[in-house]
C-alpha cells in the first residue's frame, strides 16, 4: 500500500466562512488548484487573502492586477482580532508588471516555496495575457508548474480568473475556459445578488456533486456567512 509523506499533516485550509468549508468538504484542498471567478467586485481577491490570513503558514501571493491591499488586510485581520503587523509579515508579495515577469516569478516558486508556506495564489492568472493578446498555451505551462508545486509542497493554491461574455450563449464565462479546467480540480464562481448578499457556485470539485451554492457577505471581517432565511425575511 502505498503511503503519502504528507500522511497526518493537515491537507485542508478553512475559508473562514462556514458555508464555504461545507461546500468544499472541508476547505480549501493542498495538493491541488482551486480555481475562483466571477465578476468585478464579488469578493474573490477578499477570499483569497482571506485564506491566506486565517491559516498557519506563509503565502505567496502573485498580484497581476494590483488588487492587494495591505490596508484591507490590516483591516480584516483587526477586525477578527488577529495582529494587522504579524498578518501581514505572512505574506510574500510578487508583483509581474507583463506577461514575462509572471512566467519568471511562478518559476521561481519552485524554489521559494518551502515546508513554511501554506499557501500559493495567483490574483489573477489571466489578466496579462488577455492585456496583451496571447494565446493560452502559456496559461497551460504555468498551470503545470503550480500543480507540482501544489503536489510536491503540499500547499494549497489558489488561482483567480476573469469572466468574459460569451455572445454566443450570452453568459459569463471564465476566460481560457478549457485550459483552466483541464488543470484546476476544484471551481468555484462568484456572483453578486442584491442587499450586499453574494453567492459561491461549486461547479466542480474532487468529492463533492457540483452545483452546490451558499450565500456570503463582505464586511470589515472580509468574507462572512449569511442566513439565507433572516436575509429573505428582510426582502419580503
Amino acid at each position: 500500500m502505498r503511503v503519502s509523506k504528507f500522511e497526518g499533516k493537515e491537507m485542508l485550509l478553512t475559508t473562514g466562512v462556514k458555508g464555504l468549508d461545507r461546500l468544499l468538504a472541508g476547505g480549501v484542498a493542498k495538493g491541488v488548484i482551486l480555481q475562483v471567478y466571477g465578476p468585478f467586485a464579488t469578493g474573490k481577491t477578499t477570499f483569497a487573502m482571506q485564506v491566506g490570513l486565517l491559516n498557519e503558514g506563509k503565502v505567496a501571493y502573485v498580484d497581476t492586477e494590483g488588487g492587494f491591499s495591505p490596508e484591507r488586510l490590516s483591516q480584516m485581520a483587526e477586525a477578527r482580532g488577529i495582529d494587522p503587523q504579524r498578518a501581514l509579515e505572512k505574506f510574500l508579495i510578487f508583483e509581474p508588471m507583463d506577461l514575462n515577469e509572471q512566467r519568471k516569478i511562478i518559476s521561481k516558486l519552485k524554489t521559494i516555496i518551502n515546508e513554511k508556506f501554506s499557501l500559493v495564489v495567483v490574483d489573477s492568472l489571466t489578466a496579462h495575457y488577455r492585456a496583451e493578446g496571447r494565446d493560452y498555451g502559456e496559461i497551460a505551462k504555468q498551470l503545470q508548474v503550480l500543480q507540482w508545486i501544489a503536489r510536491k509542497k503540499n500547499v494549497a493554491v489558489i488561482v483567480v480568473n476573469q469572466v468574459y461574455y460569451d455572445s454566443s450563449s450570452g453568459e459569463l464565462k471564465p476566460i481560457a475556459e478549457h485550459t483552466l479546467g483541464y488543470r484546476t480540480k476544484d471551481i468555484l464562481r462568484f456572483e453578486k445578488l442584491r442587499v450586499g448578499v453574494r453567492i459561491a457556485v461549486l461547479e466542480r470539485h474532487r468529492l463533492r456533486p457540483e452545483g452546490g451554492i451558499v450565500y456570503f457577505k463582505i464586511t470589515d471581517k472580509g468574507l462572512e456567512d449569511v442566513e439565507v432565511e433572516n436575509w429573505k425575511n428582510r426582502e419580503d
